[in-house]
C-alpha cells in the first residue's frame, strides 16, 4: 500500500482541473499549490493539452513549478529546456488531413501555430463533439492509422499514436530518478488516463470522466 508521506512529486492537469467552470484560473487549486511547494517541498508538474508557450506563461505566473509537459506529452521541458516525444510529421499528416477532410465540421485552434506534434480542433458551432470525435477518428483511421485523435474535454487532438500524458511522465520520473510510489497525478478527462495510470497515487477530481474515474 502505497504512503502519501513517500510522495515527492505532484502533476496536475490545467483545463477542469485547476480550472473553474467559466475557464479561468481556480485560486484555491493555486494556493494549494503554493502551499505544498512551500511547506512540503513537493516537486510540481503541470500537464496539459495546451502549447509550450501557454504552459510556461502559466508556470511564469503561478510560480514554483518544476516542469511542464505540455501539448498531452508530446512536448515537455521547463524554460528553455524542450524535450519533443513522438513523431512530429505523423502529427503535421494528421493535422493537414483533417484540415481538408473536415473543415466543415472542425476549426483549427489558434495554438496551432506554437504546437510541435498534437495539433487542436475546435469544434464548429451546431456541431456535436460526439459526431465531430467520431469523424476524426474514421479519417484517421483510413487515411493515417499511425495518429490517433483524443478529446480532451475542450477540443480534439490529433497525434502521433504514441503521444501521450503518461509516457512524458515516465520520462520526468526517470529523470528525477522517481518510483512510481514517489508520484501523484490528478486529472479529469481521457487524455489524463495514462498519467493517472503511471502514477502510484492518482486522483480523478468530481468533474472527471468516467475513464478517468475508472483508473484513478
Amino acid at each position: 500500500m502505497i504512503s502519501l508521506s513517500e510522495i515527492k512529486c505532484i502533476v496536475i492537469d490545467v483545463d477542469g482541473t485547476i480550472t473553474s467552470k467559466d475557464n479561468t484560473l481556480d485560486l484555491n487549486a493555486i494556493e494549494m499549490l503554493r502551499k505544498l511547494k512551500r511547506d512540503i517541498g513537493l516537486k510540481v508538474i503541470l500537464a496539459s493539452g495546451n502549447a509550450y508557450p501557454v504552459l510556461m506563461g502559466l508556470a511564469r505566473y503561478i510560480g514554483g513549478i518544476d516542469y511542464v509537459i505540455a501539448e498531452n506529452g508530446g512536448v515537455m521541458g521547463l524554460n528553455g529546456e524542450i524535450e519533443v516525444i513522438g513523431d512530429k510529421k505523423i502529427g503535421e499528416k494528421a493535422r493537414e488531413i483533417i484540415k481538408r477532410e473536415l473543415g466543415d465540421i472542425l476549426i483549427e485552434s489558434w495554438q496551432c501555430m506554437y504546437r510541435l506534434v498534437d495539433f487542436s480542433f475546435k469544434v464548429k458551432h451546431g456541431i456535436e463533439w460526439e459526431y465531430a470525435y467520431k469523424k476524426t477518428m474514421e479519417v484517421l483511421s483510413r487515411m493515417i492509422p499511425e495518429a490517433k485523435a483524443v478529446f480532451s474535454g475542450v477540443a480534439i487532438h490529433v497525434s502521433d499514436r504514441r503521444v501521450n500524458k503518461g509516457v512524458a511522465l515516465k520520462r520526468v520520473m526517470e529523470k528525477w530518478n522517481l518510483k512510481r510510489e514517489n508520484v501523484m497525478a490528478i486529472g479529469d478527462s481521457d487524455v489524463d488516463v495514462e498519467m493517472l495510470m503511471e502514477a502510484g497515487f492518482s486522483v480523478a477530481v468530481a468533474n472527471a470522466s468516467e475513464n478517468a474515474k475508472r483508473v484513478a
